[in-house]
């Protein structure tokens, strides 16, 4: 991994977007959660999924329109795979999230995440979450992988 890459994009960012998701959704599976660093800590992919929101817009179509995006998608994913899981780890071990038969909650205990103390690149991600969750709400884990085209 490219050391400039790891540190753009690292545990602490990794942990505040997992955060914004899972104050938004009650729970998701840890599968599921490890496809989310690779769409959002790119930022020709937020930019892409930003300028391309509406309401008929889904996953499928927005991979087929841009297939040059999406063919790294992989490669981003075994990227940040480490930082997803070590991201993880910190919430967990700092009482943030608990994880019970691979399904990832949020605990009662809350860290106030103020968006403008956390940079313009976050407050960017965090205007995005939204839209990231409806493009994959629709569809199971084992399909978004299959339509990511992710080889574990």
């Amino acid at each position: 991994m490219k050391e400039v890459y790891y540190v753009y994009n690292n545990e602490a960012i990794a942990s505040c977007v997992f955060l914004s998701i899972l104050d938004k959704i009650e729970s998701i599976d840890i599968a599921r959660s490890c496809l989310i660093l690779p769409f959002l800590l790119d930022d020709k992919t937020v930019s892409f999924i930003k300028k391309n929101n509406s309401s008929e817009s889904n996953l499928e179509h927005l991979v087929n329109i841009n297939q040059r995006l999406f063919a790294s998608f992989n490669k981003r994913y075994l990227s940040l795979l480490p930082v997803s899981i070590n991201s993880l780890i910190i919430l967990k071990k700092g009482e943030q999230l608990y994880v019970n038969d691979n399904i990832i909650r949020k605990s009662n205990t809350k860290i106030n995440i103020d968006v403008e103390e956390l940079g313009d690149r976050f407050s960017k991600l965090r205007e995005v979450i939204p839209v990231f969750l409806s493009l994959i709400e629709n569809y199971s884990t084992n399909q978004l992988y299959r339509i990511l085209k992710v080889q574990l």
